[in-house]
């Protein structure tokens, strides 16, 4: 058990790297750098190896979670008014100068847009209400799976919302440009993670541990990567693609997850001790609040220089330099946390 969770802490660590990263390159970088091939590159570590992987261990712990639906509800319901915070901490540079008339522009997309606090959100209260329902039916299950990864393709050719239905329709499928993490395609992740969960408890997988195994998911993966890597790369490194994306890449990204999450768990196994990767976990086992920070400090900075740093070293820069703060101030967090618990 304790492996199982320092695989899963591992994941999100390394994620958080990738994370950081890719919100600067987002926000900071010039086009040219953005459009240019190893900017591609690093939109697609920012990619599956970051959000896919968030919300699919979501889905794992919410299906191995001994919470009754209630508790689980009311956490999702947090999850939402959360994320409703963070849009308007990480965007008040921007709101305060529109404020000032220094900037003219539509403030209520970013403060109602649809990230992946929302999206956690109000995936977690649907699993939860769906739970006791898949762990009896995996089939129905992986049909729920094939369902969410393909939905969006088709409710956007039906359904025309008007202004008011943009924001419901926004969170359902992502009818627009700030609805980054809608419920479809992207619930299919944690639904997926709950999948790997029924299955590891009904069924054995002892063939996995053999070494002759090893080698050939290896193999796989490998060649796996090499005949799909210019496909995931080009979806990847178009953000509305990537945020919007249909049943294609959605079995793309669940296949190259469950490759990663296997050698990330070998990995694991062997050099768990390693202080490197038990600080890589520990930024896993407190990706919410890390996440929160690095937000609040990239979205603030962005107001002032969106997309006008053209120099390499500069990004590398400001990348090292957040990630820093968000380690001191997390620890820092944790340590007041720590202390006023220790009081009461």
């Amino acid at each position: 058990m304790q492996n199982r969770l320092q695989t899963a802490d591992l994941l999100k660590g390394l994620a958080v790297l990738f994370m950081v990263q890719v919100h600067i390159i987002e926000l900071f970088a010039t086009p040219e750098i953005f459009e240019s091939n190893y900017g591609k590159i690093l939109l697609f570590l920012g990619g599956p190896f970051v959000a896919p992987i968030f919300v699919t261990v979501l889905g794992y712990f919410i299906a191995l979670s001994s919470k009754s639906t209630s508790q689980l509800v009311f956490r999702g319901i947090k999850m939402v008014l959360l994320g409703m915070f963070l849009n308007f901490a990480l965007n008040l540079n921007l709101i305060l100068k529109v404020k000032s008339n220094l900037l003219q522009i539509d403030i209520w997309p970013y403060i109602f847009g649809i990230d992946i606090f929302h999206f956690a959100g109000f995936s977690i209260i649907i699993l939860a209400l769906l739970k006791k329902i898949f762990e009896r039916n995996i089939l129905l299950l992986a049909i729920f799976i094939v369902i969410s990864a393909s939905l969006s393709d088709v409710v956007k050719n039906i359904i025309q919302p008007n202004e008011i239905s943009t924001y419901f329709y926004s969170l359902l499928y992502g009818c627009s440009k700030w609805s980054y993490f809608p419920l479809f395609p992207w619930i299919a992740y944690p639904l997926a993670g709950m999948l790997l969960f029924n299955l590891k408890k009904q069924f054995t997988f002892n063939w996995l541990e053999h070494k002759k195994t090893t080698f050939i998911i290896l193999v796989s993966f490998i060649l796996f990567m090499v005949f799909t890597i210019n496909y995931a790369i080009s979806v990847a490194s178009n953000l509305q693609e990537y945020y919007h994306h249909g049943i294609k890449f959605c079995a793309w990204t669940i296949a190259f997850l469950l490759f990663y999450s296997y050698f990330i768990n070998e990995i694991n196994l062997y050099f768990n001790q390693f202080k490197l990767l038990k600080f890589i976990a520990w930024l896993g086992t407190h990706v919410t609040i890390i996440y929160i920070i690095q937000w609040i400090i990239i979205g603030n900075i962005a107001t002032e220089i969106y997309k006008t740093i053209n120099e390499p070293y500069i990004l590398i820069t400001y990348y090292i330099s957040i990630l820093i703060a968000c380690i001191v101030i997390t620890r820092l967090y944790l340590e007041i946390k720590k202390r006023i618990t220790f009081k009461l």
